[in-house]
């Protein structure tokens, strides 16, 4: 029997997830729900790209959920975080049990319990596609790393539409090295400016460095530095071991015991990325993403520090944390 997958939004990203569903190796039903003709057309062109095909795959768009007809063994959600909360909460009434769902899941502290409680309820599980997790060089720097009671992360990037957008990742791949999810941040250091948001005039971006700490010492900091044309640079650093990643160049450097060693690096996307972690849960019904629960502490940390600053800078109190 084929499995059915479900896509709800198939802009930029979720025509990235599409791709990576057509790589799977076996029978497979999509329902894809994309109201947005240019969207569907800009998605119908990529997945037309992917060559080769092993499985009986069927496509079927849509404009609405209430347009499919039957629940999805995985449903991932590549929607704006802007209401995302009830997409899912209307998939869970329909039947659905398996979610992969796009960061920042939500935008409140208060939508997160809520979704927690449903997923809860249902007896559905859920995990965060901060896919670093799934990058075979992260992988090995995993192990590299693992006996290491005290790590230093730090990430250097130009891209000021990335601080709110990407910051997750970052603490996430943190919070896996350390095997910690208890992140406590620091945003005192942020520019006292927002950024518009190419997603959505609602929604606002952050430059300048956020930190964080754990009980143990090890520590995280990200800074993002607008109007530069710096590479995004990853540094992780233990007891005599020392990696730094040129991620925008594809380069590794191993700095550990005074020795400069060069190891392979490609940064991988969601094209190909996706292919696996679906595999994995339809075959194991888990994966290596965090758990919405995992990934739970890490969204209400960002939410308090980039609300914080949002007060700060206009004198109001956001009920929502505008990033996706």
């Amino acid at each position: 029997m084929k499995k059915n997958i479900i896509l709800i939004g198939c802009g930029n990203i979720g025509s990235r997830h599409l791709q990576a569903l057509a790589k799977i190796p076996f029978d497979i039903e999509v329902d894809i729900v994309e109201p947005n003709k240019e969207a569907q057309k800009l998605a119908e062109s990529r997945l037309a790209e992917i060559q080769n095909v092993k499985g009986d795959h069927n496509y079927f768009w849509h404009e609405s959920i209430d347009q499919i007809t039957k629940p999805g063994d995985v449903s991932i959600i590549a929607t704006t975080s802007v209401g995302r909360v009830d997409v899912i909460d209307k998939l869970l009434r329909s039947g659905c049990k398996r979610f992969l769902v796009e960061k920042v899941v939500c935008q409140s502290k208060e939508e997160y319990d809520h979704l927690l409680s449903n997923i809860r309820k249902n007896n559905a599980k859920g995990w965060v596609n901060t896919n670093l997790r799934y990058f075979k060089t992260y992988q090995q720097i995993h192990e590299f790393f693992e006996h290491d009671k005290i790590i230093q992360l730090s990430v250097i990037a130009s891209n000021i539409s990335a601080l709110g957008t990407n910051a997750l990742h970052y603490m996430d791949l943190f919070s896996w090295l350390v095997n910690d999810y208890m992140i406590k941040l620091n945003g005192d250091f942020l520019l006292n400016e927002l950024y518009p948001n190419k997603r959505g005039p609602h929604l606002v971006e952050f430059g300048g460095t956020l930190i964080g700490s754990v009980k143990t010492g090890s520590a995280i900091v990200m800074t993002f530095i607008p109007d530069t044309n710096l590479p995004t640079v990853v540094n992780i650093a233990g007891m005599n071991k020392h990696v730094v990643f040129d991620e925008t160049n594809e380069k590794v450097f191993n700095l550990a015991n005074g020795k400069l060693e060069t190891l392979s690096y490609k940064y991988e996307h969601a094209s190909s990325l996706t292919t696996e972690i679906v595999q994995d849960i339809l075959e194991k019904d888990n994966c290596m993403l965090s758990s919405l629960d995992d990934s739970y502490y890490l969204h209400c940390e960002l939410f308090r520090v980039f609300n914080a600053h949002i007060k700060k800078i206009t004198n109001t109190e956001p009920k929502l944390c505008p990033i996706t």
